[in-house]
């Protein structure tokens, strides 16, 4: 699928200093990456670049939700995310190694792609476990029918009740 040229900065006519830049993500955003762990979501982000002769300084600030698997109950769940991140992007024709923040693009070069690592920035903020909060009764929101079958699998395995799949594997001999 074709990238956008929404979150492409022309920054080669721009005078030397700070310059602000807002984008707008949502679903069609996520759906241009292939293979996205995430569809479905709304975020702001303000870049603020401070162009040098030689370099560009980006600061990120994404603030917005995204919706996520809850890894209990395997419904959808909103996501509020806020984050802060910095670029640099070197302007040379020599090729440096590259560190985590730091990239470096031919001098030549008058515009940067940014949907590539607002992409990546807003992945990262996602905690690894997602787990609907619980309500002000401190009970779970999840979805109370996967909760009920989740829990009758539960007492069958502490009973000692066995899933009959596994008893031809523990007649296995590994000696």
């Amino acid at each position: 699928m074709g990238r956008s040229r929404d979150y492409v900065i022309e920054f080669g006519a721009l005078p030397l200093g700070e310059h602000e830049f807002e984008f707008e993500v949502d679903d069609t955003f996520f759906q241009q990456f292939e293979n996205s762990i995430l569809q479905h979501g709304t975020m702001d982000v303000l870049v603020v670049m401070e162009k040098k002769s030689n370099m560009l300084l980006l600061d990120f600030t994404l603030q917005g939700e995204v919706t996520v698997t809850c890894d209990r109950c395997l419904d959808d769940m909103m996501l509020e995310l806020e984050g802060y991140t910095e670029l640099i992007v070197k302007l040379g024709d020599r090729a440096e190694e590259e560190a985590e923040d730091v990239i470096m693009i031919p001098s030549t070069e008058h515009q940067l792609d940014l949907a590539q690592y607002i992409y990546e920035y807003i992945t990262v903020m996602i905690p690894m476990r997602n787990v609907h909060p619980d309500d002000d009764d401190g009970k779970t929101t999840c979805n109370p029918e996967i909760l009920r079958e989740i829990e009758k699998h539960q007492h069958s395995e502490a009973a000692g009740e066995t899933d009959p799949r596994w008893e031809m594997l523990k007649k296995i001999n590994l000696n």
